[in-house]
């Protein structure tokens, strides 16, 4: 058996445009000055929805770490997802990323909520490091809108992410990360918490806070998670921090940063 470590960052940076967004180029720059400042070893974005957003992170980036996506048609990443791996602890992809686009979605024609247009989905990959192997798995699922019950679309999202997960070969861990949009408290949270060990639980248990700027009913949501999938055969151990945000543009977005410095026991 073997210790291995790993710093993960998971992280929605609300890349929207002016006006939803007062400054999202000075975000970004903010951004990736606090990931120099990090040091993580793997970066899971989500809502970095232009190409201009994702090539002003890979600029501030390099070389210290490769940007890994799929693009669609007009060059940003599909889905808004987005992974960067890093140099410096010696892992790296051992084949294209995959982008799964999830079937179930909010209707197309409410372009007001953006989800239906957004195309959402879950980017996999998987790293090598001499003979380890471990997968990421990077998802951002359904908004809640006001007026709307997203519940049902979640659910089969979460399904689909399910499935996704259920492919990785048993043998090799996955870290699942991401904005779920589905609160601890609610009792979807069961599908999360079948993925794998909540890596989150411990300091939102402790924590009783959130990790949105903007909770609806004014309630702290706890909505983003980093899951370790595969946990039979690795026994695991996780420090949490939270990248935290006075409000939606100050100074990074309207989702806390995960930063998890995660050590692995592998057979």
């Amino acid at each position: 058996m073997s210790a291995v470590q790993l710093k993960v960052l998971s992280w929605n940076l609300h890349g929207l445009v002016w006006p939803l967004s007062k400054d999202p180029r000075g975000r970004m720059d903010r951004v990736s000055a606090k990931v120099r400042e990090l040091a993580p070893d793997i970066v899971l974005l989500q809502e970095v929805w232009l190409a201009s957003y994702a090539e002003r992170l890979s600029s501030a980036f390099r070389p210290d770490w490769s940007p890994l996506c799929v693009r669609r048609r007009g060059g940003g990443p599909k889905g808004g997802l987005l992974i960067f791996v890093g140099a410096s602890a010696g892992w790296a992809a051992l084949c294209a990323p995959e982008f799964h686009a999830f079937a179930a979605s909010a209707p197309a024609w409410r372009i007001w909520e953006g989800d239906g247009l957004a195309g959402k989905g879950v980017l996999t990959v998987e790293l090598g490091r001499g003979e380890r192997r471990i997968n990421v798995v990077n998802a951002h699922l359904q908004s809640q809108y006001s007026g709307h019950d997203y519940s049902e679309v979640r659910e089969a999202q979460l399904g689909e992410l399910a499935k996704v997960v259920s492919k990785i070969h048993p043998s090799v861990p996955a870290i699942v990360a991401g904005d779920l949009n589905t609160d601890a408290r609610e009792p979807l949270y069961s599908h999360i918490a079948a993925l794998g060990t909540d890596l989150t639980a411990e300091t939102r248990q402790l924590s009783n806070g959130g990790t949105t700027a903007n909770p609806r009913d004014g309630l702290p949501e706890w909505i983003d998670y980093v899951v370790a999938a595969n946990l039979g055969a690795w026994p695991v151990s996780i420090d949490l921090e939270l990248v935290a945000n006075q409000s939606a543009d100050v100074p990074y977005s309207d989702h806390s940063g995960l930063f998890c410095v995660i050590r692995l026991t592998l057979k």
